[in-house]
């Protein structure tokens, strides 16, 4: 199969025609991890994997990482976190409320989330789309005056402050409160393939300026989550089951958007490839 990569008509994303994940060769990974850096959003459709199929696929791009919630991780593939709200023998089969809110994956830790995959096993028929933002072209959009002092501005990333935000989600472990201690981070971050700098934002429930005052900074982070999610940086991603989404958490933010639970059931499976220390 010829590998064809289609960006978008305008801004953020791609579609992928032309490869099974399954035998991709070197040369093709090359070209995605290239598409990546470029596109932000890359999208395969019509995919029907295995476990163990999609673990292997993503670990083509890099370090796989285990998610801090271990409740959700899939029992025969602990290195895929499910995502679903669906209920069987009386028990969430995953996370009925991950990725709600604009953000990064993994801000918190030291090595941040570099690539995440989502593979959509089924999903609703309206609603639950997924929304992307390029902080890179909104980084470049701002003026000398606004973007300057930003580089010099570094930002706690806390999963504390983020499990403290969500009064609906069970206790930590101690052993996950172990795994996350708070982080400190750039506020412009260097993409290591391209050299392009983007605003990396985290998340506005669990990152903070150091060296200001907390109401001040919150304020700065709200204009600049604004700035970056503002229509025009916005590509909304419409699920079809068997849809393969992957993006580079460097530069693209997302979130998850609402659908009627009560109708809808929604299985999505999800891998990530841990990053570098940002820089």
């Amino acid at each position: 199969m010829t590998l064809s990569i289609i960006p978008r008509a305008r801004g953020l994303g791609a579609e992928v025609e032309g490869l099974d994940p399954r035998d991709a060769s070197e040369a093709k990974i090359a070209r995605l991890v290239a598409a990546l850096a470029r596109h932000g959003v890359l999208v395969l459709r019509d995919q029907h994997l295995s476990p163990n199929e999609l673990v292997t696929f993503s670990r083509r791009f890099g370090e796989l990482e285990y998610h801090v919630l271990d409740q959700y991780w899939l029992p025969e593939e602990p290195l895929v976190y499910v995502i679903s709200n669906v209920i069987e023998n009386g028990r969430p089969i995953g996370n009925p409320r991950e990725g709600f809110g604009w953000h990064t994956d993994l801000n918190y830790m030291e090595r941040p989330t570099a690539v995440t995959f989502l593979l959509g096993l089924e999903v609703p028929p309206e609603g639950g789309e997924t929304l992307f933002a390029d902080a890179y072209a909104a980084t470049d959009a701002l003026s000398p005056e606004e973007r300057d002092p930003l580089a010099a501005l570094s930002l706690k990333h806390s999963y504390a402050m983020l499990h403290a935000s969500r009064p609906w989600a069970p206790p930590l472990t101690e052993e996950q409160k172990r795994r996350t201690p708070d982080v400190v981070h750039p506020l412009l971050r260097t993409h290591p393939e391209t050299g392009r700098k983007g605003m990396y934002l985290g998340g506005p429930t669990c990152a903070l300026p150091l060296g200001m005052d907390e109401t001040e900074g919150l304020a700065l982070l709200h204009r600049l989550f604004e700035r970056a999610t503002a229509p025009h940086h916005v590509y909304a991603h419409r699920w079809r089951p068997g849809d393969l989404a992957f993006w580079d958490n460097r530069g693209v933010l997302h979130t998850a958007t609402e659908y009627d639970r009560e109708r809808h059931r929604r299985i999505v499976w999800r891998t990530s490839v841990r990053g570098e220390r940002p820089f």
